[in-house]
């Protein structure tokens, strides 16, 4: 007998929708979460929220999303204001946005922003490191899945564009804990090879976390050490990884890094033709330019009067070689000589080493009085420095106390008369081996 007690899906998904539409806690609530594989389309923002367990798609419509004050980004903690609705066709529900503000960064993202700042102090991202990537490339290496859409993307973009170029594939992983070492393995032994000019990373869009492996530590270093220039090609525009900032050059996406790695062969063929032209048009003005200068010359005076000008020089020479047997310049030099040895006699007549002799003999003798007269002058002057030491010695005021003699001071200040002591003070004698401090009770002057 048949079974009428069963229910359609449709049935199933209505009354889901029911149940989810009449539960007054799923009308209006917030719920914390992390932005993950956040992407927008015709102004509305479609992402997913997610915590350390669970995860839930959720939709935010173009007039609710530029009331932000901030921008949505993969790796952001929010606080969402939303409702739960049920997708009746598919069976799947998400939830709808209708505001939202910001609750902190995600772990993945922190880690990333620690690492960049990290490896930015380091130097790793310097343009100054950065290594020039080849204009026409022969061979290109690719590090990529071997079953992505990247490596297809990459190879039809290169075919299309320049299909003269090799290009050498190493498959390595794109996700997961494992793809940090599967890509820097790649990139060692593509070095180590040394058979491409250029090396393309490329790997389609995804999410921070799908990305991750392209954030390793491990891995930037191991691009930074590259001999060979890199260009990453990871994610869409927006998604931005360590590796963007260490490589070489960055470009938006895996068809993107093809594109910057070869130049279109039409452009290649339109620049050929453009410069075939420029040099035609430059080697027409150099043929012009000499044809110029070949009838200019052909039309000279001087070139066409050649022969007479020729037979005019031969005259002048001839000329000149009259006036120079005329002059004749031996008999000169005769000259000239005749008068240098008259000059020599009379050096010789003057006998010069006999008068520097006789100037020397009275340079010694005044050098002899000048030192005689000075030794004189010091010894004087010594004389009478120690006679003036000796009247000093005898003026010396201690000499004087040593016999019995002595001075007063007041506050420091000389007594020489009665009338210059104040008789409140006490007063200090000094002699040969000290000082006397007194008080005073009487004083007397001399009548």
């Amino acid at each position: 007998m048949e079974n009428k007690k069963y229910l359609t899906v449709t049935a199933l998904n209505k009354y889901l929708a029911y149940k989810i539409d009449t539960d007054i806690n799923l009308r209006r609530f917030i719920i914390q979460g992390e932005i993950s594989n956040a992407r927008f389309s015709k102004g509305h923002l479609y992402f997913v929220l997610k915590d350390d367990e669970s995860e839930i798609s959720a939709i935010m419509f173009s007039n609710f999303v530029e009331a932000l004050d901030f921008e949505p980004k993969d790796g952001i903690k929010v606080l969402a204001t939303c409702s739960l609705s049920l997708y009746q066709k598919k069976g799947t529900y998400n939830l709808q946005v209708t505001s939202m503000k910001e609750d902190g960064l995600g772990l993945l993202y922190q880690n990333f922003l620690k690492l960049k700042e990290k490896l930015f102090k380091e130097g790793l991202f310097a343009s100054e490191h950065k290594k020039k990537i080849p204009e026409y490339p022969e061979n290109i290496g690719l590090i990529t899945s071997s079953t992505g859409d990247a490596m297809h993307d990459v190879v039809s973009t290169i075919s299309k564009r320049f299909p003269l170029v090799n290009i050498y594939l190493y498959p390595v992983l794109v996700q997961g804990e494992d793809a940090p070492l599967s890509i820097i393995k790649a990139l060692q032994k593509a070095n180590y090879d040394k058979k491409v000019d250029v090396i393309i990373i490329a790997r389609g869009g995804g999410s921070i976390e799908d990305l991750s492996c392209f954030n390793d530590e491990g891995l930037a270093r191991e691009i930074y050490n590259s001999e060979i220039p890199i260009i990453s090609g990871v994610g869409h525009e927006a998604d931005y990884t360590i590796c963007d900032f260490v490589s070489d050059e960055r470009a938006p996406t895996p068809t993107g890094a093809a594109v910057r790695a070869v130049k279109d062969k039409t452009t290649i063929i339109q620049d050929l033709n453009s410069i075939n032209i420029k040099i035609k048009t430059f080697m027409k003005k150099i043929f012009d330019k000499k044809d110029n200068e070949y009838t200019l010359l052909t039309n000279n005076y001087f070139f066409k009067n050649f022969d007479v000008l020729l037979d005019r020089k031969i005259e002048q020479i001839a000329n000149l070689e009259k006036l120079l047997i005329t002059n004749s310049p031996i008999g000169k030099i005769k000259y000239y000589e005749d008068n240098l040895n008259y000059l020599n006699e009379r050096i010789i007549k003057y006998d010069i080493v006999n008068r520097i002799d006789t100037f020397k003999s009275t340079i010694d003798d005044c050098y002899y009085k000048i030192n005689d007269l000075y030794n004189k002058y010091l010894n004087n002057l010594d004389n009478n420095i120690n006679a003036s030491i000796e009247k000093m010695i005898i003026l010396n005021p201690m000499n004087l106390m040593l016999k019995g003699y002595s001075l007063t001071y007041q506050e420091n200040k000389l007594i020489t008369k009665v009338d210059d002591i104040d008789l409140n003070k006490d007063i200090v004698t000094k002699i040969s081996d000290g000082e006397i401090e007194s008080k005073i009770i009487n004083v007397k002057r001399n009548k």
